[in-house]
């Protein structure tokens, strides 16, 4: 309320006369005259004022009339002494709420007063009930919209565009899901009441829930550059540390309700989180919702080849071989199911296998240690940060069972031989693994050893036979065991390099032979 009176024993004894607090108001000024009455008004927005008619310069009557020319709704109580009725006239007529003659009586003061001060707490109330009826009817049709399902009735009446308020030249939705490790039942509220804050505060649409998501309706708010850079971070912001999150948002309409076609689209996108970048705003489209509605699996997949290629890359120690290959087998298990689901336990599988067969063959490799990256492979919210992981520990462990830098490729290649013989291994295969023209490499193998590659590894496998027939092995389980999975086949081999058969070798050497 303000106090208006030209004379300050008046001004100052109204501040004490009644008892403000208890009937709802407080003194948020006090003027000497009309044209100060007016310039406080104006500054303070009073919800009732206590005015004298007569004062100096503009008086009582006077300043009212002003005022009401901007405010229709301020109450006025006139304090006059003088009874005349030209004045109460006027002041019917300017809508005043009571016309209290001085010396001013106090009960009457506090009877007026007490009137006023209800009247006000029952229209703060209407206020409130419609404010909150108009809230709870726009989140509703909100949620309609994000859902795709707006209801005909509203569709078409001038209700929804009152509900969004002043009209807009484009309208886009976003929707923003939010996750963490530390589970929250409280995440999306937290999210919706900051960022409603912001955006609601700025005028720039409207935020809401849209289960599982919080759901933005902006408006005249682009994102475009610099724009979706700053919902970016106002996001971050509002979630804090801990809470991260993936948003997809439609392109921007002329009508908020073409957004209903949109709403599929954009929720398609977001079921694809895992394959999406994080912290980051994704742009939906029509067309990319269709593609994303199939079903079904694609390329066929061979796990075992893609495992054995990236575990040859990591026993040679090889950092660009074991990213080449992590980069091939991407490829391959995203385009046979890219769901999570799918892509997860495709890499769970093909790093189970690498791990193992790099554990049986070098001693640096821990099992337990190396296998809790497939712990953390399925605990990845995207793909990009799981490869990432994934690239990162396996480059290490090539570095760790590696420790070949400065040995020559020849010296790898016969080590690597050595290790791998009894394997269906091949000098294309080496010629992958070491990033080399088959024949050129099969040239420089020759020169380093004095034998063709397929002479040296039927050698090398002939030797191994010897020591495991020499142990008593059977001719077939030593043939199996040495890479040769046809019998007749080692028998010719054996007989080519040693002169005798495999089972003569045996009945010389001493051991007497089954076969």
């Amino acid at each position: 309320m303000l106090i208006v009176d030209d004379e300050p024993m008046i001004r100052e004894g109204l501040q004490t006369l009644v008892d403000w607090n208890k009937y709802g108001f407080s003194v948020a000024g006090i003027a000497s005259n009309g044209r100060e009455a007016v310039e406080k008004h104006a500054a303070l927005v009073p919800d009732l004022i206590l005015i004298d008619i007569r004062m100096p310069g503009m008086d009582g009557l006077q300043a009212i009339e002003e005022i009401r020319k901007t405010d229709t709704v301020c109450h006025f109580l006139i304090l006059s002494g003088y009874a005349e009725f030209n004045y109460a006239k006027q002041a019917i007529a300017h809508n005043v709420d009571g016309y209290i003659l001085k010396p001013i009586d106090e009960d009457e003061l506090e009877s007026n007063v007490e009137r006023i001060g209800t009247q006000l707490k029952k229209q703060t109330e209407q206020q409130l009930n419609t404010e909150q009826t108009t809230v709870l009817l726009r989140e509703e049709m909100l949620q309609q919209l994000a859902s795709g399902k707006v209801d005909p009735n509203l569709a078409g009446s001038q209700e929804l565009h009152t509900l969004l308020g002043a009209p807009a030249k484009y309208y886009q939705l976003l929707l923003i899901e939010l996750y963490s490790r530390e589970h929250s039942l409280t995440m999306n509220a937290t999210l919706k009441k900051k960022l409603a804050e912001i955006i609601e505060k700025k005028q720039l649409g409207w935020v809401f829930t849209a289960e599982p998501y919080i759901g933005v309706l902006l408006k005249d708010y682009l994102l475009q550059n610099g724009s979706r850079e700053q919902m970016k971070l106002w996001i971050e912001e509002c979630c804090g540390m801990r809470v991260r999150f993936a948003a997809a948002a439609s392109e921007p309409v002329r009508d908020p309700l073409e957004l209903q076609k949109w709403s599929p689209a954009v929720r398609s996108l977001l079921k694809q989180r895992f394959m999406l970048q994080g912290q980051h705003i994704h742009s939906a489209s029509l067309e990319g919702d269709a593609k994303q509605s199939g079903t079904g699996q694609g390329e066929e997949l061979s796990i075992d080849s893609l495992a054995q290629k990236l575990y040859y890359m990591l026993d040679i120690g090889s950092r660009e071989g074991v990213i080449k290959a992590l980069d091939e087998a991407s490829v391959q298990i995203c385009a046979h199911d890219s769901s999570e689901q799918a892509v997860k336990s495709g890499w769970a599988q093909l790093v189970t296998i690498v791990l193992n067969k790099a554990a049986i063959s070098n001693s640096q490799v821990s099992v337990q240690e190396d296998l809790s990256m497939i712990t953390a492979l399925y605990l990845a919210h995207h793909y990009n940060e799981m490869i990432d992981q994934l690239q990162m520990r396996l480059t290490d462990l090539a570095a760790r069972i590696g420790k070949s830098d400065s040995m020559s490729v020849m010296k790898q290649m016969t080590d690597f031989i050595e290790r791998h013989y009894s394997e269906n291994i091949k000098l294309e295969t080496l010629a992958d693994l070491f990033n080399y023209n088959s024949g050129y490499l099969g040239k420089m193998f020759k020169n380093f050893t004095g034998e063709p590659f397929n002479t040296y590894l039927d050698q090398v496998r002939i030797q191994h036979a010897i020591e495991l027939l020499k142990e008593g092995l059977k001719v077939h389980q030593v043939s199996e065991r040495v890479g040769y999975a046809n019998v007749d086949y080692f028998h010719s081999k054996f007989k080519k390099y040693k002169g005798v058969s495999p089972s003569s070798f045996k009945s010389v050497s001493g051991k007497p032979s089954s076969e």
